[in-house]
């Protein structure tokens, strides 16, 4: 059953997507050629929404850290990653307070849903799915040590902050064009983007009622866990209080990425930790 279309606003993803997502009767016409171009539009719209102070943390302060993480977790993977879960995963990895065996379990978990969806490599929903399944229950989970080798990795980078922006904007910018090329995986994407088309005002509208901000840019990873694993906002809600816990742990103005995907890899890491899931060295 899809979820009714409230009338209600959202001042945080642009007018056009927002336009879209309130109308469900262009919901199901719309084709790939009109919906990408708006989706797209959106994406690049998103930063300049937040305010200021949350837009600097993002893009300033958390992007080396996130650009490092990419060296934690390639060596990690079983199958290819597209380049949007690949950052997500990256992020989760991204302050070393989840251990490398138990990033390699949830990175496993992730990678079994993809194949049983048939895909060749662990696509958005892929991770949404196997980090809805794993997370939903385990709320927030607080920091614990920092692993030692991603604190190597990490030594020094006050000093290499602009350069290692500067790397990752190159390394992101080369895979996305390579999914891009991907005629099967960029049709995939539009297509699951225009199945969550219902899910995304409820999103929206949970979010705008927190007491943080949250970026733009992660209500998708939501509407993709209600799309495929039928959640409702009360099972979403552990999940973004999780999330809000950990951007004030961090004494965020509001909701990055890497908060959202730093409290779903600590908690999808305690799941499988209860389950037994994780193998140590």
């Amino acid at each position: 059953m899809q979820p009714q279309v409230s009338s209600a606003a959202h001042g945080g993803c642009g007018p056009a997507w927002e336009s879209l997502i309130r109308d469900a009767e262009r919901m199901t016409t719309i084709s790939p050629g009109e919906l990408l171009p708006i989706f797209q539009g959106m994406m690049r719209e998103g930063c300049r929404l937040c305010p200021r102070e949350q837009t600097r943390i993002c893009q300033f302060e958390e992007k080396p850290f996130n650009v490092v993480a990419h060296e934690v977790v390639r060596p990690l993977f079983g199958m290819p990653w597209e380049f949007k879960a690949e950052d997500l995963v990256a992020g989760g990895a991204s302050d070393g307070t989840v251990p490398v065996e138990a990033l390699a379990a949830v990175i496993r978990e992730v990678e079994a849903v993809a194949r049983e969806n048939g895909h060749e490599a662990v696509t958005l929903l892929d991770y949404s799915v196997a980090m809805g399944r794993l997370a939903r229950a385990a709320g927030y989970v607080p920091p614990g040590e920092v692993d030692p080798r991603f604190a190597g990795l990490t030594a020094g980078i006050e000093e290499r902050r602009l350069e290692l922006i500067a790397a990752g904007k190159k390394d992101s910018q080369a895979r996305a064009a390579a999914f891009r090329a991907n005629a099967a995986a960029a049709a995939r994407n539009a297509e699951t983007i225009r199945a969550a088309l219902p899910y995304e005002a409820p999103v929206h509208d949970l979010l705008a009622g927190r007491p943080l901000h949250w970026c733009s840019h992660l209500p998708h990873l939501f509407s993709r866990m209600m799309l495929r694993l039928g959640y409702t906002d009360e099972d979403l809600l552990p999940m973004v209080e999780a999330a809000e816990a950990v951007a004030r742990e961090r004494n965020h103005p509001g909701v990055t990425p890497r908060d959202a995907e730093t409290a779903l890899a600590r908690a999808a890491a305690a799941a499988l930790a209860v389950q037994g899931g994780i193998e140590h060295d």
